[in-house]
């Protein structure tokens, strides 16, 4: 198994290389095109994209780099290997509102074991070795802090909300994109994030490691189990995160019950 620890500071310099190119072109009169699957790609998810996998090649040359900008659907995994989404959040790029990340994590017999995810506006960045001081029992902060989606919304979403209001639960609505959505969840912004809508295991692998660490967990809407990856089908099922125990303790339950309605 590889050993983090030492790779981090290399792991680091090599998403901050790609933020730094992304906001080149984040900065200048950049144009995108539209992919086979009709989400959008710019130079800067290609420029991205090179520095990462040429740059983890150098690193662990022997380890198998799987990227969304390369991914084929024929792909054999290995039992280990990096899973990366160079760009995560396009959309937001495009949209020049700041909520994109550069996202590495690395998969080990289906699990996400470790994550970094950086924002290149400000370069703050989250990894799933962080010095996390153990999360505090605090008591629960009405109304429930629940983050989703600022481009991609669906009816689910405003369904799931208007269900949580019948069963009487005050909620605060928090709108980001990309990772930085989980991202949210470590720094104590949101306390749970649903998403009924499509997600491929490169936006998430990263962030979940990291959320992980922190003392938040992600589940399937399917049958409500930690989520698995190198599936044959590379999109994820409708998933919720929790941000900590006390709040999935707490909320866990109703936030199901009400998502079981609409499954």
């Amino acid at each position: 198994m590889l050993d983090f620890n030492k790779l981090l500071p290399d792991l680091i310099n090599l998403s901050s290389q790609a933020s730094s190119s992304i906001m080149d072109i984040y900065n200048s009169d950049f144009s995108h095109k539209n992919k086979d699957d009709g989400s959008p790609l710019t130079l800067a998810d290609e420029a991205s994209n090179n520095i990462i996998i040429e740059g983890l090649k150098g690193i662990t040359p022997e380890i198998q780099v799987v990227s969304e900008e390369t991914f084929k659907n024929n792909i054999s995994y290995e039992d280990s290997y990096w899973l990366i989404d160079p760009l995560d959040g396009t959309k937001e790029f495009i949209n020049r509102n700041g909520d994109f990340s550069v996202n590495i994590s690395f998969i080990h017999k289906q699990q996400s074991i470790f994550g970094v995810v950086q924002r290149p506006v400000d370069l703050r960045i989250w990894t799933s070795l962080d010095e996390v001081s153990q999360l505090k029992a605090r008591e629960i902060i009405k109304p429930l802090r629940i983050v989703m989606s600022r481009s991609h919304k669906r009816k689910e979403d405003t369904m799931f909300l208007k269900l949580l209001q019948d069963c009487e639960i005050d909620y605060e609505l928090v709108e980001k994109g990309s990772s930085l959505k989980i991202c949210a969840l470590c720094d104590d912004e949101a306390d749970i994030y649903p998403r009924f809508g499509p997600t491929s295991e490169w936006d998430i692998a990263a962030a979940d490691a990291v959320l992980s660490s922190y003392g938040g967990s992600i589940c399937s809407l399917d049958n409500f189990k930690k989520l698995e990856y190198s599936k044959k089908n590379i999109l994820n099922p409708p998933f919720i995160a929790y941000s900590n125990e006390l709040i999935k303790q707490s909320y866990g339950q109703k936030v199901e019950d009400c998502i079981k309605k609409l499954l």
